[in-house]
């Protein structure tokens, strides 16, 4: 049996939806079809490539090294159809959008922006920590967008190939209980945050970590990260008063947590689209970036964050 494109697509699409079911949909073909082709592929591979159980469907250690293999090969195949083709002049219809987007407030909100913009094509989102590899998968032709959150000042080299656009820039606030005694304050300085224990994200690509070191470093003393834990979390350990933390502009309402501005705004964050410059995405650039503002700043204003920063501001204006 010789491998081929097909065969790779069948087991992402397996390890994608954690069902033979839900895959074999997603492909367009019956769920018994499916397991004869990966049936088949195991058989030619020399083994299983996943499990069964109650909870769907888990990869083998081969399944775990083809998955990647799979998904390394793939992106490149996809491109070099797709170049071809617009290279023959021939006319590329865009059947899916998939967008890839760190923690922040615009991958969801994408969604019904991408539909408004392409109603025939089916739209799909990806969440990863790492805003540099989600810009691999933009170069690659395994997404069509992707929406980072970075921090400003601290950005990812540019890429040729990528067009890349300023969303908004805005400060970043600071996230403590309400029973911390700052909690009290219109805005905190950072250096009265010697000793306190911080939760960041676990460091992908972030550089939240480097960030921060150098802005305390720069106020005398050296921050005390004690714990790297994805949102939910970092919330419960903010709210449960062991750890304080940073948040974007469009943090939402937590009960029990404290959003406060830090006096200067040391810390900014950068919200950026970025998509492959001969992309499908590449001539309706301009309005999507010019909606995604729009459902930004919707976001911004229902914050805590906002509100709080009003609150500074006029209590400096007293």
């Amino acid at each position: 049996m010789e491998l081929e494109s097909r065969h790779l697509r069948v087991v992402c699409a397996v390890a994608e939806h954690n069902s033979l079911t839900r895959a074999a949909a997603a492909l367009g073909m019956s769920q018994p079809n499916l397991s004869r082709q990966l049936q088949r592929l195991e058989r030619a591979l020399g083994g299983a490539l996943f499990v069964r159980h109650e909870r769907g469907t888990s990869p083998t250690p081969l399944g775990s090294y083809v998955l990647a293999r799979a998904r390394a090969v793939l992106p490149a195949m996809d491109e070099l159809s797709l170049a071809a083709s617009r290279h023959c002049g021939a006319v590329v219809e865009t059947e899916r959008l998939r967008c890839g987007a760190t923690q922040g407030p615009l991958g969801t909100r994408l969604m019904p922006i991408l539909r408004e913009l392409n109603p025939a094509a089916e739209v799909t989102l990806l969440s990863e920590d790492s805003g540099a590899l989600l810009c691999d998968l933009v170069v690659g032709g395994f997404i069509e967008l992707a929406a980072l959150v970075e921090s400003a000042g601290y950005e990812a080299p540019a890429r040729p190939e990528l067009d890349r656009r300023v969303v908004a820039t805005a400060p970043m606030c600071l996230l403590l209980a309400e029973t911390h005694p700052l909690a009290a304050r219109f805005e905190v300085d950072l250096a009265e945050l010697t000793g306190e224990d911080w939760v960041i994200k676990p460091p992908a690509d972030n550089r939240i970590r480097e960030n921060l070191t150098m802005a305390c470093h720069e106020r005398g003393f050296e921050p005390v990260i004690r714990y790297e834990a994805g949102a939910s979390e970092a919330r419960e350990l903010i709210r449960d008063g062991y750890a304080i933390g940073l948040g974007l502009s469009t943090f939402r309402a937590t009960p029990g947590i404290a959003v406060r501005p830090i006096v200067g705004d040391p810390f900014w964050e950068k919200n950026e689209l970025v998509w492959h410059k001969t992309g499908p995405l590449a001539d309706i650039g301009d309005k999507l970036v010019g909606r995604a503002r729009v459902a930004y700043q919707e976001a911004a204003e229902q914050s805590p964050a906002r509100k709080a920063r009003r609150d500074r501001e006029q209590r400096q204006r007293v």
